[in-house]
């Protein structure tokens, strides 16, 4: 395996063959493992380095992209993914055994998903966003990179779910709720069940200790808010919708924007400001554009693009 390879890759591409090769590998692995590869052009050469270690231990033949399941005796298995943890343990630094499981999560700009992971747990991927998992035997822990999920927590006593973004640290066990992280931005709402919610940033003040459902704490790395809204626009989301009140019309754009490569530009900052209230359907610019002319002193010009919201002059109240 090449020098310059991570040595977290070279975790992962190890883990991944542990997983694919057990006995109750699922579609679902062979999916998420997929989307491994293709997050990284490192990651197919780091797991065909593994591959070429389990062949030279006698291991099973090379068919794991091609999703068929190859089984062996589990004699055999237990033998060559010894050989695999002692080839980490010299190359990474710590063993295989450290991650039962991980895997990389995605959606594209417009994309939504439903994701099962290993243990139960449901997770509902929002646009353009990426989580990493990385379950062990003490820990199933998730790191929100960008974008919002909602979580579903499947019950383990043994094992805390936590979910980490920005520096900011929630524990669960059997709880559901709401985490979107935009930058140092984390908001979370509590659904159901309780959470706890820690702070591995130093400048944060301490944070609640424990969440109950119908809470919400939005968090920077220097402040935090705690209340308790109405969460019917806050999880409107969830069915393809987004529910303004009294928002912000530049605000209400940037929503919609993270829906659609078609883009609302708030072209003239004298509109920007201006209040607006409704339901619409994300990914539909076009739509929410013309409601906005219609309901607003607004007016429009489209290109390939994006669509360009400006002061309409000839309903602007004059002074």
């Amino acid at each position: 395996m090449p020098d310059s390879v991570p040595q977290q890759i070279k975790a992962e591409a190890a883990a991944w063959l542990s997983r694919l090769r057990a006995d109750d590998r699922s579609e679902a692995d062979a999916r998420a493992f997929q989307a491994w590869l293709a997050a990284d052009a490192r990651h197919a050469a780091a797991f065909e380095a593994i591959n070429a270690v389990w062949d030279a231990a006698g291991g099973l033949a090379r068919d794991v992209r091609a999703r068929k399941a190859l089984r062996g005796s589990v004699t055999r298995r237990r033998a060559v993914l010894a050989g695999v943890g002692t080839f980490i343990a010299a190359t990474a630094g710590f063993s295989v055994w450290e991650s039962a499981y991980a895997g990389v999560y995605e959606t594209d700009v417009g994309e939504q998903k439903h994701v099962s992971l290993d243990d139960g747990t449901q997770v509902f991927l929002d646009t353009d966003t990426r989580i990493r998992v990385q379950y062990s035997n003490a820990l199933r822990k998730i790191e929100l990179d960008r974008g919002r999920a909602d979580f579903r927590v499947a019950p383990d006593s043994k094992r805390p779910f936590v979910v980490r973004a920005a520096g900011q640290e929630i524990v669960a066990t059997r709880t559901t709720f709401d985490v979107r992280r935009d930058g140092d931005r984390v908001s979370v709402v509590l659904i159901a069940g309780k959470a706890a919610l820690k702070s591995r940033t130093p400048a944060l003040p301490k944070l609640p200790d424990i969440l109950t459902a119908g809470e919400r704490v939005v968090a920077t790395t220097t402040e935090f808010k705690r209340d308790k809204p109405n969460l019917v626009p806050l999880l409107a989301w969830q069915t393809g919708q987004a529910i303004f009140e009294n928002e912000r019309l530049a605000d209400a754009a940037a929503e919609m924007n993270r829906y659609t490569t078609m883009k609302l530009a708030v072209g003239d900052p004298s509109i920007a400001g201006l209040r607006m209230s409704g339901v619409y359907r994300v990914g539909d610019n076009a739509s929410f554009a013309r409601s906005v002319a219609t309901l607003l002193p607004v007016a429009l010009e489209i290109f390939p693009d994006r669509i360009e919201l400006m002061r309409d002059p000839a309903r602007t109240p004059e002074g």
